[in-house]
């Protein structure tokens, strides 16, 4: 399968690469909810853009669907605070 590399903007336009990626691997939305365990609504929701969409379901919905999202940071995030955003603030939660 080749790669494509697409800019998205908005959740329309990832609706559209999610819509575009389903219909190329020949699903209809009831067999892509039966085989991600997410409702045809939700997939409906994604594929139109709907901005309220909970991320973790979308991220899981992209992974299903075999679209890796990745970030261009417009800012140089030095290696030790990037390690630091990867720790969880534990002290924070104590107590």
């Amino acid at each position: 399968m080749a790669e494509s590399s697409i800019f998205i903007a908005n959740t329309s336009e990832l609706g559209e690469i999610v819509r575009a990626a389903r219909l190329a691997q020949g699903l209809t939305r009831d067999i892509l909810a039966i085989a991600s365990g997410l409702s045809p609504k939700f997939i409906t929701h994604i594929e139109a853009g709907k901005e309220t969409a909970q991320i973790g379901k979308v991220l899981y919905l992209l992974g299903e669907l075999g679209i890796v999202l990745r970030a261009e940071v417009s800012v140089d995030i030095p290696a030790n605070l990037a390690a630091k955003a990867q720790q969880r603030r534990r002290a924070a939660h104590a107590g």
